[in-house]
């Protein structure tokens, strides 16, 4: 499982690098075209729109597969016995994991479909339901690292 969760991790990272390459030089020439040649580029507007989300949603998820990499209330975990901190990480894992499951994944799908006839204006060749991919495509590698993690805290609750 830890051979599959570093490939993950280093795919993940591959993207999020290239993502950010590509919104770097998208807007670099959006203020190029449009203070030094007066004449901005619609494309290079939308798709530094589109490298954002899928940078935000794809290094979340990169980021949630750090371990410690999400949001928590230390204060509450810091005053427990260690058996209770195993079981309340469980927990916020069981929920992420649903969260994932039914928001990102089932809902994005949704709007994959919904959005798949749709033609965006700047840019004909891409729909809005692959700009939306990004969500469920999200929702696969949270749900991967939070599974992963489940299965560690079950391990160490077993050992306590």
């Amino acid at each position: 499982m830890k051979k599959v969760k570093n490939g993950i991790d280093k795919v993940l990272e591959l993207i999020s690098v290239t993502l950010f390459v590509i919104l770097v030089v998208t807007v670099s020439w959006q203020v190029f075209s449009r203070y030094v040649l007066k004449n901005p580029s619609a494309i290079t507007e939308e798709l530094s729109k589109i490298a954002f989300v899928w940078l935000v949603l794809i290094s979340a998820a990169y980021l949630f597969g750090e371990h410690g990499g999400h949001m928590n209330i230390g204060v509450i975990v810091d005053k427990v016995s260690p058996k209770v901190k195993i079981i309340l990480s469980l927990f916020s894992q069981i929920v992420i994991c649903l969260f994932a499951a039914f928001i990102l994944l089932s809902g994005g799908y949704t709007a994959v479909i919904n959005g798949w006839a749709q033609i965006n204006s700047s840019i004909p060749s891409i729909t809005t339901g692959q700009i939306y991919m990004a969500l469920p495509i999200c929702g696969v590698f949270t749900m991967f690292y939070s599974i992963n993690y489940m299965i560690e805290d079950i391990k160490n609750l077993l050992k306590k």
